[in-house]
């Protein structure tokens, strides 16, 4: 009897424990993905300063070039006592002009994004 009980356990244990095969491959998908930049709308902003100088309007014209390109602006004009220059999309202008026989000098710079 206790022979029979264990065979009857251990067939019921086989059965229990036989596992089914899952199929281990792994479905792979791929999905087009369009790719969209989003543009932020910022107003520009604009800055101003000005100094006198004690040189004259050309010299200042000239020390604005230099200026300009040793901060890394590109594109720079020089028209006259006035210089400008692009810097990514940021645009800087400097314009010297005398005023009583002192040159004054203005920074205008705006910043766009």
């Amino acid at each position: 009897m206790r022979i029979s009980i264990l065979v009857f356990i251990g067939l019921l244990a086989g059965c229990a424990s036989a596992s089914q095969e899952e199929d281990t491959t792994a479905n792979i998908t791929t999905k087009e993905v369009e790719l969209v930049t989003i543009y932020k709308e910022l107003i520009p902003q604009v800055w101003s300063g000005h100094k006198a100088l004690k040189i004259t309007a050309e010299t200042c014209a000239v020390k604005g070039v230099d200026i300009l390109t040793s901060l890394g602006f590109k594109k720079i004009v020089k028209n006259g006592t006035y210089v400008y220059g692009n810097y990514i999309n940021n645009r800087a202008a400097i314009k010297c002009t005398s005023v009583n026989q002192q040159t004054l000098s203005m920074l205008l710079s705006q910043a766009q994004r």
